[in-house]
Order: structure tokens, then C-alpha cells, then sequence
């Protein structure tokens, strides 16, 4: 049941290749679809390979005809403090140059192993720069079926959680075992 006071949070989305086959059907965007199918959770989805086509869909993000997405979804490889693309990656601190003061009031969700493996600057730079509300993410690596459930439940309490403060108190008391076990961080 949604509350009432809380604000729809769509969803745009951003993906890479969580395969080396190109054929390889793998993807969260069927979770994008239950949400939208069952909680009517608007989304706009993107699948880019590359840095390239990546910043070029963080750099349309930030357009005025996507003021209404309130969640910025990255789902990609991950390491420490970065985003991979193959061989290449971008940090935290390349990706605040690109967004900016661009972000005023979005949420930002890293569904990539160990991004948020990182320091308390990088992630307050990240912050403060970009003017997001808040970031969330994995401190490890994580297993692709358990953190797409896991952000199943999370996008569902982004709907129906109107502040920080009552959108972390909702994951880690109802959900903090899988919480725990992906090392899923709010900041």
C-alpha cells in the first residue's frame, strides 16, 4: 500500500553487460517491468557497453524532460569506488565531474559489486558535488540473484518511504539479513 505522503520515484535506468556473450539475455530490466506492472513505478531503461555511451546517458539524465526521475539506477560490473566496462571504468569522482550540481533532490543506486567499497571523501564528494540526495549500493561483491531481489524490495520502499531516514529505517529492520549479507549501504 503506497503512502501518501511520499512522492513516486521513477526510475531511470542505466545497464551494461553482465556477460561476454553478446546473445546473452541477462538483464534487471525484468524487474523494471514487475515494478512497473505491479506498482505502476515509471522507468525509462538504457543499455550502453561502453564509458562513452555510458556518460553520454548520465549527460541526458541531467536533461529538464527527466526532472520527474527521481532515481538514478546504474546497474553494471563494479569495483572498488568504480564502474567497469570491460577493461575500462570511470570512479566516483569522474562521475561527479560529468553530473555536477545536476542531481539536486535524486537518489542514486550503484546496483554494481563493491562500488561503495570506498573511502568516507569519495563519497561525500560525490555528494556534495553532484547534490544528490543520497547514494546507495554494495560494499562487496555480490550475487546477481540476491541483489536483484534486494533491489526489487529497495525500489518498492523508495515508493512508499518519503525521507532518508525512514527509507533506511524500513530496509534495515525489515530486510536487514539480505541487507547484511550484500553489504548494502545508504550514505
Amino acid at each position: 500500500m503506497k503512502n501518501n505522503n511520499a512522492k513516486e520515484k521513477f526510475i531511470y535506468c542505466l545497464e551494461g553487460n553482465w556477460s561476454k556473450n553478446p546473445r546473452s539475455l541477462q538483464s534487471i530490466k525484468p524487474i523494471l517491468e514487475l515494478l512497473c506492472n505491479f506498482s505502476k513505478v515509471k522507468y525509462i531503461y538504457h543499455k550502453y557497453t561502453t564509458k562513452e555511451e555510458f556518460v553520454k546517458g548520465l549527460q541526458k539524465f541531467t536533461q529538464k524532460r527527466y526532472d520527474n526521475y527521481s532515481v538514478l539506477y546504474i546497474a553494471y560490473h563494479g569495483h572498488k569506488n568504480r564502474i567497469c566496462f570491460g577493461k575500462e571504468y570511470i570512479t566516483l569522482k569522474e562521475m561527479a565531474n560529468i553530473l555536477e550540481d545536476k542531481l539536486n533532490g535524486k537518489i542514486v543506486h550503484f546496483g554494481s559489486c563493491s562500488t561503495l567499497n570506498t573511502t568516507t571523501k569519495n563519497i561525500t564528494d560525490f555528494i556534495q558535488r553532484t547534490g544528490c540526495e543520497f547514494i546507495s549500493g554494495y560494499k562487496k561483491s555480490v550475487e546477481y540473484i540476491d541483489s536483484t531481489a534486494f533491489e526489487l524490495i529497495y525500489f518498492e520502499v523508495l515508493q512508499n518511504c518519503y525521507s532518508f531516514r525512514k527509507i533506511s529505517r524500513a530496509i534495515f529492520s525489515k530486510y536487514s539479513t539480505l541487507a547484511e549479507k550484500l553489504k548494502f549501504a545508504m550514505y
